[in-house]
Order: C-alpha cells, then structure tokens, then sequence
C-alpha cells in the first residue's frame, strides 16, 4: 500500500512542474545543491559512493513548516523513465526533511532546510538522472522547489579539452569542445544508438548539446573533434558582488542602508562589455556562496537584503535582459527577467537576497527562442574561463533506462575563491 501511494505521489507531482532545477514559491530562497563537504561541486554522486548530494534552501517564515520530498527517475532528456520507485530506490517517498534550523538575529526570519541523499530513508538502486520535489507535508501537490542532480557509475574514461581555435573561427568568439570516450569498462555494441552524450556549459541548459555522435568510431574508442554543435559562445567571466555586512560595502557594492523593514545593497551600475575587450577575472562560473561578517554560522545568521541591479542600455528590442546565474537557477522567468526604466534609461532589477559572494551576468533572450545570448551584453572572449560538463547515458537492448556511465567536468584553468 505504502509503495502503490508512493507510485502515485512521484507521478502527480512530476506532471506538476517540469524537470528542471527551479524556486515556485516565493518565500522559498537560497536553493543550492552539491556534493557535501565540497565547496565547489556539481550536484553528481557516485552510485553505491561514499559521497552524498547536499540540498540546501530557505523558507520565509516566522515558525516551522514541515516539508517532505519525492524522488523521481529520469531518462537523459529529464523526462520520467519508466522506472518505478521500488525499482530505482529502497525506501519511501514523501519523507519529512527533519534538519532545520531557525534564523538568528536577523531582520528577515527564515527557516533553513537541508537534506542529504542518499540518506537512512533513500538509497538508490540505478545510475542516471533524478529529479527532487519538495513539498509542504501536507499540501503534496503544491511542489516548493526541484532539483536536478545526477547518480552514475564510472564505468568509462573521458579525455576532454577546449580550445579557441575553432573550426568557425580562430581565437575569437567561440570555444569548441572535443573529447574521447574510452569505453574498455563496458560493452557498447552499437554507440550511436546506445549512447546520448550531453555537454552543459557553466551549469546552463539553455545552450546544452544533446545527444551529439562521434566522428570516430574504433574498438574502444570514440571521438568527438571536429563537430559544430560543440562549438559554444565563449560569452566572458561572471560579474561579481559581495554583501557581508551593513557597516561597509563589499565587492562591488555602491550603497547599503535600512528601509524599513529591509536592508537594501545596490550593486554598482553595469554597462556593456561587447566592446571593451576581454580582461581576466576570477570568478567561480556562475557560483553563489553565502557568508556573512562576524557570524558562527552564515547557514541562519546571514542576513536577506534586497539587493539592485542596474544595466545602463538603450533598450533591446529584439528580446528580453535577464540575469543568469546559480542565484537564479539559470532560469529565464519574471524573476529573472530585467525591467526597462525609460525615465533612467536602465535595465532594473530587484531581488531578495542572502547575504553572501554572486556571480552573475547579463544576456539577452530574443522574442520567440530559448537560447539566450552573450554577446550583446558581455561580449563572447575566447578566452573566457568557462566550466563544461560532458554527461554520457548508455541504454542498450533490453534496458530500459539510462545509465549515467561517465561524467566529466573540464575547466580552461583552475579557479579559487
């Protein structure tokens, strides 16, 4: 009985939302997800590893809520298998998340969550793509929050690299990708069927290559060079702020002071990059770390403010601004998305926010696409430090999911915080 409900429940609540990392509610803020104890990581774990995915989030509010989660199976494209859940993990669905913890001396009262998987509830079964659904405990349908993270068996070699020098253009505006898979570990009888191969560029699913095939096919080899769809707008590194405290400004901060009942940090007044050239900057790919001054634990002691951003433009008329980033979960919708002020001749933006170190950029979205662009905000620099994951899926006759049997994450250079 209990695994029949848990069957219904993972299935009304994925035909809620779509598979996709993302906030609906919005007193929900702060949604990360990593590998824990990592402080820079994908949220990707080995099946049967020592490692665990990390789910962290806040929820505005003066007393606890209960919140429980379901998880969901996925295939490669990040639609539901056909999976059950006693067939993809030992456990139930629809658990309480029982780590929580209230704010503590801030303006703005929240309770912070966080969950680990797999847990004493949750262990996983199978390899590849599973989506988490969070819910208030007793209002299952509403989901909160999901989040997209990844379970696979290394099973395969991956040897990647990415290079300026493409077959478009030489040291300008792109960067192409190219990569061999060594497949000794298991047996791939026909790869261009059996294999999807999927590469995302700084976390983004908006410009990601799917289910791209090899140019060379040998024994146990296979190579990705020399293939347009792996060519990607380099864009350029991340914009950066920082707000630790109300007594001095940060990073890139041009004020902070108290509106009742609101801190509000206004980061400096941005302008166009497409034209200045490239300039090197450390930034952490689209990262977002919360941190406060003089705090124990910046979990639930770092502060919310209400935090500006400005994009001084004459408008674009062939689309939409948005701001990208983890912050936004790389998402294009009104939360994201730039209002045009006409009387200051801006692109405005306001938005509630941790207290913490941002990466963000700037791009546009043209009417009618879902592949936003870079260059008529930030400019696209080969060479900008960018972060590519290669995802490789292997479903072959008689199975009937997606093995998640390689991942590999490739960086132009290594970055610090």
């Amino acid at each position: 009985m209990i695994v029949a409900f848990g069957l219904i429940l993972a299935g009304h609540l994925y035909a809620q939302k779509n598979g996709r990392t993302e906030v609906f509610s919005n007193r929900v803020k702060s949604l990360q997800a990593q590998v824990a104890g990592e402080l820079i990581s994908e949220p990707y774990i080995e099946l049967d590893g020592d490692r665990r995915l990390e789910v962290s989030f806040d929820v505005l509010n003066h007393t606890q809520g209960r919140y429980a989660y379901s998880v969901i199976h996925c295939d490669a494209d990040w639609k539901p298998s056909v999976l059950t859940p006693i067939e993809y993990m030992d456990g139930f669905q629809g658990m309480t998340i029982e780590d929580y913890s209230p704010s503590f001396n801030t303006t703005v009262s929240y309770m912070n969550y966080r969950l680990f998987l797999p847990n004493d509830n949750i262990r996983f079964k199978v390899s590849g793509n599973y989506l988490l659904q969070i819910y208030e405990e007793e209002k299952p349908d509403q989901i909160v929050c999901s989040v997209r993270f990844g379970v696979y068996e290394p099973l395969i070699g991956i040897d990647a690299a990415v290079s300026g020098n493409t077959d478009i253009s030489l040291n300008r505006e792109h960067q192409q990708v190219s990569f061999q898979i060594d497949r000794k570990g298991v047996t791939v009888n026909y790869p261009q069927t059996e294999l999807k191969v999927y590469v995302y560029q700084n976390n983004r699913t908006d410009n990601a290559v799917k289910n791209v095939q090899p140019q060379i096919i040998t024994n146990n080899r296979l190579t990705y060079e020399h293939i347009r769809e792996l060519i990607f707008e380099a864009g350029n590194e991340y914009r950066r702020f920082e707000f630790l405290t109300h007594r001095y400004n940060g990073l890139n901060i041009d004020g902070i002071g108290f509106h009742n009942p609101y801190y509000h940090a206004d980061v400096m007044i941005d302008q166009s990059r497409t034209r200045t050239g490239y300039r090197y900057d450390q930034d952490q790919d689209g990262r977002f770390f919360v941190r406060c001054s003089g705090c124990n634990d910046p979990d639930t002691e770092a502060d919310y403010y209400i935090v500006h951003f400005t994009y001084a433009s004459e408008p674009l008329l062939e689309g939409d601004v948005y701001l990208l980033g983890d912050f936004v979960q790389n998402r294009f919708n009104e939360t994201s998305r730039m209002e045009y002020n006409p009387q200051t001749r801006q692109y405005e933006k306001a938005l509630m926010l941790k207290q913490g170190y941002y990466n963000y950029q700037y791009v546009l979205l043209p009417h009618g696409e879902t592949k936003a662009q870079t260059l008529p905000t930030e400019g696209d620099y080969y060479q900008t430090e960018n972060e590519y994951t290669i995802l490789v899926y292997h479903r072959p006759m008689g199975i009937r999911y997606d093995r998640l049997i390689g991942k590999l994450t490739l960086r132009n250079r290594q970055f610090v915080l």
